[in-house]
This record gives C-alpha cells, structure tokens and sequence, in this order.
C-alpha cells in the first residue's frame, strides 16, 4: 500500500510541476493576436463606430481574459501599437480608436477597460477640443498622436486583452 501511495504522489508531482511549466505557454498571444507586455492586441482594418468596434472586442473575449478597446500606458506601449497600425506598405493607419472615452458625467475621459486614468497621455496640440461638443472618442493617428472626434465616425481599430490568466496567490 505504501508503495501505490509513493508512486500516485510521485505521479501527481509531476503532472503538476508539468503543468505550471506548460500552462503559461498554453495561455499566450495566440496568431492573429500580438504579444506587448503581459497583453494581446489584435489591429483590425475593418472601419467602424466607436460602440461597434467595443462590442467587436468584447466578443473576441476569453474566459478571465476580457478583451476591449486598447488602453495605453506607457510610451512603449503607444510606439508598439503606431507599428501593429503600419500595415507593410510602411504607411501609418491614420484614425485608429483606442479605448480612451469621456465620461459625459464628469466630463473627463476615462478608458473603458478601467485602467487608471492620466498615467499616460498623448493629445495632438491643441487636443482635446471637443469640438463642436460631440467629440468623445479617441483616436489615435498619424505618428501615435491623440484626438478627440465623434464616436460615430468609422475608424479602424485595435483590441487588447490580457495574455494570461490573472495568477492568484494562494
């Protein structure tokens, strides 16, 4: 009996030192989807209004793992993101919607996947103007500058969601 014991527990070490090696590996950016950082982005070329690219990304969602309109943090992360928009004619995809939104309450923006706030910006001079005031959408273009417009006009856009589940402490 000790001896079935000894072999089910050596057996169960290793499926589980087999699985924490395989597993983050089974849960990375998987093609058509490109890895930065500890998230997946996926540019997508077919124009739409600001709610209809949202809901195209939350549909590509995955159990733990939501997926919206891009967030920016950082410097790093803008640069990578001018070059997934750069198709390989080498022109940047001008007008591309990241998930940055007014808050119509409050009037200041806020992304939709609740990432803080103000970290990181990066407005055109001059921007935002809200002009008109209609204009409460982001869009990034050119060479990764920011500009309010309206959230009805078709732009193409870029989706983000986690590249692996969130670990938990035990």
């Amino acid at each position: 009996m000790a001896a079935n014991f000894t072999v089910f527990s050596v057996l169960l070490a290793l499926l589980q030192s087999h699985f924490l090696i395989v597993s983050p590996a089974c849960m990375s950016c998987r093609s058509p989807w490109t890895s930065f950082g500890n998230h997946c982005y996926i540019f997508v070329e077919d124009t739409k209004t600001f709610d209809e690219a949202e809901q195209y990304c939350q549909k590509l969602s995955r159990l733990g793992r939501p997926s919206h309109l891009a967030s920016v943090m950082s410097q790093e992360e803008i640069e990578f993101l001018v070059e997934l928009a750069t198709p390989m004619d080498g022109a940047v995809s001008r007008h591309t919607w990241l998930g940055y939104r007014r808050d119509l309450s409050t009037g200041s923006f806020a992304w939709i996947d609740g990432s803080p706030a103000g970290n990181y910006t990066n407005w055109a001079p001059g921007e935002p103007n809200n002009r008109g005031g209609e204009e409460d959408c982001v869009e990034m273009y050119d060479t990764s500058m920011w500009n309010d417009k309206k959230c009805i006009q078709l732009r193409r856009f870029i989706c983000k969601r986690p590249e692996r589940f969130p670990v938990q402490m035990r």
